[in-house]
Parts: structure tokens; sequence; C-alpha cells
């Protein structure tokens, strides 16, 4: 595996390349002092692994993966656990709190090199869950939503998704532009969007007030509702008068 060190501070990443002369495996191709920096080396080089600080001044760890052209191993390293630590060592490959010792920088090499060789990349919707609650306030309505769109994750606003499916364990963001698939189920995405512009219509159907035409009765008690780009959307009879008193 060919790694990419990326931290704000020399002495880190002169650790980090003392540590890895013990792994036969991995070469260090480079190093990267921000943010910036980092961005232009993962989109030049396409690194298998990517020693990624969290903190930097400028552009932080969680801005590289939003710019970042393809996706590849995270091992995130900070000297703060504020970003709950259980949710990043699930998400991500690993995750080292400072100072690490030797043998939790192995375990955490040793992990890379597992995910490596299985070539599994389902981990990258944990690290699109992982970018979402670092980036939303518990008390507040998400700005953006994290989603993996080929090898990158990128954010959607929720000003421009029109209608919200469940498919699965996951969740189809329909925006004007394209579907997206969010790890998040539609219970989780009901929570976190604000109810002022999403409503829950449907076990598995949110509506965005601004995009919805007009609605007709389906016969059964509920309605069918028509969106300005004349897609039509189930509302279930046990949503039916909620959505009907928000709408008058």
């Amino acid at each position: 595996m060919q790694a990419l060190i990326v931290d704000d501070e020399p002495p880190a990443r002169t650790l980090i390349q003392e540590y890895l002369e013990d792994v036969d495996r991995i070469e260090a191709i480079g190093e990267c002092g921000n943010g910036r920096e980092a961005i232009e080396a993962i989109n030049e080089t396409a690194p298998d692994l990517v020693f990624l600080d969290v903190q930097m001044p400028g552009l932080d760890g969680f801005d590289v993966l939003e710019r970042i052209d393809t996706l590849p191993d995270i091992i995130f390293s900070t000297a703060y656990d504020e970003y709950a630590i259980a949710a990043f060592e699930a998400g991500a490959v690993d995750y080292l709190l400072k100072p690490y010792t030797r043998a939790r920088f192995q375990t955490a090499v040793e992990r890379a090199l597992e995910r490596h060789d299985r070539g599994d990349d389902a981990y990258a919707d944990q690290l699109a869950a992982l970018l979402q609650e670092a980036r939303t306030d518990a008390e507040e309505s998400p700005e953006r939503l994290y989603v993996r769109h080929g090898d990158k994750i990128i954010p959607v606003d929720p000003d421009n998704i029109r209608w919200i499916e469940a498919a699965g364990d996951y969740s189809k963001l329909h925006t004007d532009e394209a579907t997206y698939l969010s790890s998040m189920g539609i219970g989780e995405l009901d929570d976190r969007l604000a109810s002022a512009q999403f409503m829950r219509v449907h076990r598995s159907h949110i509506l965005a007030f601004p995009a919805i035409d007009h609605l007709y009765s389906d016969g059964s008690g509920g309605y069918k509702a028509v969106l300005d780009d004349g897609t039509t959307v189930r509302v279930s009879r046990s949503y039916a008068s909620a959505i009907r008193d928000r709408l008058v």
C-alpha cells in the first residue's frame, strides 16, 4: 500500500514515518502539512491509505474528505476525543488518539492491510455517516447531508431535496440534479431534517413542502402528492390529516 501522511505538526509526521519503517507492506509516498496540500496530493497520487489529522488550520480533515476525487482508506489522528472514538473506529479504518504508542499504531495499520486485502468498500458509507455526525449539531437540522457518490463523499443541500424514499436500511434522496443513496435510514432522516420544510407522509416517503404542486385523493383515505416536476408520491391514510393541516 502507498500511504500519504497529513498533519500540520512536523513531529507527528516524523513519528508516523518512523513507525512505518517497521511495516514492510506500506510505503510512505509523501507528507502534507495542511488540508489544501492534502487535497492536491490525494487527487494527484491516489494513495491507498491516508493518515489524516482531524484538526488543522484552514481546511481540516473533514474538509479534505469533502474535496477529494477518490476515497482512500483513512486512519484519522487527533489529540482530541470529542469526535466519538467509537464512531470513528466503526467508520474509518481506525482512529489514533494522540499520543499513541507504537503498538497502537501497529494495530491501526494491520486493520488497514486487512481491509485492503479484502477489497471491501462498505466503510465508505460509514465514513459518510461519520462525517454527517461530526458536521451536525445535535440540536439543529443539518446544513448538508453527506452521501457516497461513486468514489467520493459529497454534501447534498437539503434545500435541493424534493423527496426521499426508503431503500431497505438506506434512503434515496431525490434532487433536481440526481438521486443519491444515503446510509441513513428514513427514520433517522425524519428526525434530523427540519420539520418546517420536510414531512413524513408514508412509512417509506418524506416530502419537501416546497416541491409539492398539489394533492388529490387516492380514494382510500390517503392522497397522491404531485410534485412540481410531475413525480407522484403516495401519502398514506395515517399521515393524511397531518399533511392536510399543514397545507391548508
